[in-house]
């Protein structure tokens, strides 16, 4: 609240607030004037941001007592033609500008360090936030990223040259992950550090502490073998196990867990 002390007094409220990722922003505002030598004069306006995958969008409007209204739309952002495809940014850019086109299969949603650009489904990037003829440490936040990505490194080196596009590559791990619970027929433990092969003979994880082991790209069900030393010897057991609906439906959020007491997981001993 405002005032001359000579009639004119002026009372004023705002709020304005942003989403936990930053991506969408709010401000809503009212107002009203008591003038001394006019009529009184009340109002109200409010502005939204929406940082897009596809680019910055923007809207505001306001009124007030005396009929008048604004409105008004903006948006923001550019896009690069590249081997891989069409990729929106939304950072702008000209031609003249040293771009970034990151590629980083699955990574939907991580955001870029480099300007407010983040991963497309189709796991690609621009950003244009570069220095040229300097080394720029390309990085990608992996907060937003679902459990079933594994980034093999979050961060890549380039050099540019002024007005030049380069490709930053992140190699990735996509399929299902899941924690197992996984003990041998004897009862006793499976070595800490043992292998984890599927049906096709891929590494797909390794036993740690306790005979829990953390396993990426399986199936809903199927058959895998571990394999460990004891005494120089190569020593190996099978496990079959099946996906519980349970299981399914909580490793959207959390990692699933498996475990050989209930029978989820079973394993017997190959000589």
């Amino acid at each position: 609240m405002s005032s001359d002390f000579k009639g004119n007094n002026q009372l004023n409220v705002s709020s304005s607030g942003y989403s936990d990722n930053a991506r969408v922003s709010y401000s809503v505002n009212t107002g009203y004037t008591m003038n001394k030598a006019s009529k009184d004069l009340s109002y109200v306006g409010g502005y939204a941001s929406y940082e897009s995958p596809w680019g910055s969008l923007a809207g505001s409007v306001s009124a007030n007592s005396d009929n008048s209204r604004q409105v008004s739309l903006s948006t923001d952002g550019g896009f690069v033609l590249h081997s891989g495809g069409l990729t929106f940014s939304n950072d702008s850019f000209s031609d003249s500008d040293t771009l970034a086109v990151v590629q980083a299969p699955g990574a939907q949603g991580a955001r870029i360090n480099y300007g407010n650009s983040t991963i497309d489904r189709w796991g690609y990037g621009v950003t244009s936030a570069l220095s040229p003829y300097h080394e720029n440490r390309i990085a990608l936040d992996i907060n937003d990223l679902e459990n079933d990505v594994e980034l093999k490194s979050t961060s890549a080196v380039a050099v540019p040259r002024q007005g030049s596009v380069v490709f930053a590559d992140f190699e990735t791990v996509q399929g299902q992950s899941a924690i197992m619970n996984i003990t041998r027929s004897d009862g006793k433990n499976i070595p800490f550090a043992a292998d984890i092969y599927d049906e096709q003979g891929n590494v797909i994880g390794n036993v740690g502490q306790g005979g829990q082991a953390f396993v990426r790209g399986i199936e809903q069900q199927e058959n895998i073998s571990i394999k460990w030393l004891e005494e120089s010897k190569p020593v190996s057991c099978l496990a079959h196990y099946q996906q519980s609906s349970e299981s399914r439906k909580n490793s959207a959020i959390y990692y699933s867990e498996w475990n050989s007491v209930s029978d989820s997981v079973t394993t017997r001993d190959v000589k």
